[in-house]
């Protein structure tokens, strides 16, 4: 009939909300922190509103991402007498990083290479989630060209790092800004071995570096236009556009140069 309504019982706890600071390492690797809570309850038996603090730990997972939140279930507010604890929300905020930057699990990198490098290949150190490690270089490397490193990257939530993204490398070839007068002297040599040459060891790295040169330094004929008047030289030939990246050229040069580095 019309009787009143009877009440529900007793009430759950409310849901808290807070959020936590992560560096980048360790949204990537996971780790623990330690929350302080402070909130309000109602307490109905004294019809007052009381303050609470309490300390909670909480477990952040492995590849969490800026933005997400963490439920933990019972560690919210009290509720009534006989009634379950609400939930408490966590929010992360995971700060930038300037040398990692993160792409869902993949991570992306740059790393500087000089000229030589690029055109003879080599090794350079590259630093990782995990530590130092040594990737190849290969021969004829053009601009902004990439190497990666397959399941290197950051776990997928919830899957005990048993899956990662990828580590990519993005090199950057440095250009001198300041040269010798022999350096230079060198560079115009490549330059005119790079158009004349039909083969051999220097035809073929000619190629292989041909696109890159042309990218740094421009075209060579270009520049030998502004000496006419000093050398009375003719300007001949234009570089190869395209890059041949198999090379069967010793690693001579490889490993002399990891001998300098050492």
């Amino acid at each position: 009939g019309g009787g009143r309504r009877r009440n529900r019982g007793p009430r759950k706890g409310a849901d808290l909300q807070m959020h936590v600071r992560l560096t980048f390492e360790e949204a990537v690797m996971g780790t623990k922190k330690d929350l302080h809570l402070r909130y309000q309850i109602h307490n109905k038996n004294k019809n007052t509103m009381e303050v609470k603090e309490r300390d909670v730990t909480v477990d952040i997972p492995a590849g969490i991402d800026n933005g997400m939140n963490l439920r933990l279930s019972g560690q919210g507010a009290e509720g009534d007498p006989g009634a379950p604890r609400g939930n408490l929300i966590v929010q992360v905020l995971v700060e930038n990083d300037e040398y990692f930057h993160r792409d869902g699990v993949d991570v992306h990198t740059e790393c500087p290479i000089s000229l030589t490098q690029a055109v003879l290949g080599g090794t350079v150190d590259v630093r990782t989630l995990t530590g130092i490690v040594e990737m190849k270089i290969p021969k004829g490397t053009q601009v902004d060209s990439k190497l990666m490193l397959r399941g290197k990257g950051i776990p997928h939530l919830n899957t005990e790092g048993r899956r990662k993204g990828n580590y990519i490398v993005h090199l950057q070839i440095q250009i001198p800004k300041k040269i010798s007068k022999r350096q230079e002297e060198l560079l115009r040599e490549f330059d005119e071995e790079m158009k004349h040459s039909g083969g051999g060891i220097y035809g073929r790295l000619a190629k292989a570096a041909g696109s890159a040169f042309e990218t740094f330094f421009g075209h060579g004929h270009e520049n030998e236009k502004r000496k006419e008047s000093e050398n009375n030289d003719d300007s001949k030939g234009e570089h190869d556009e395209k890059a041949d990246t198999k090379d069967d050229d010793s690693d001579d040069d490889v490993r002399e140069k990891k001998q300098q580095t050492a």
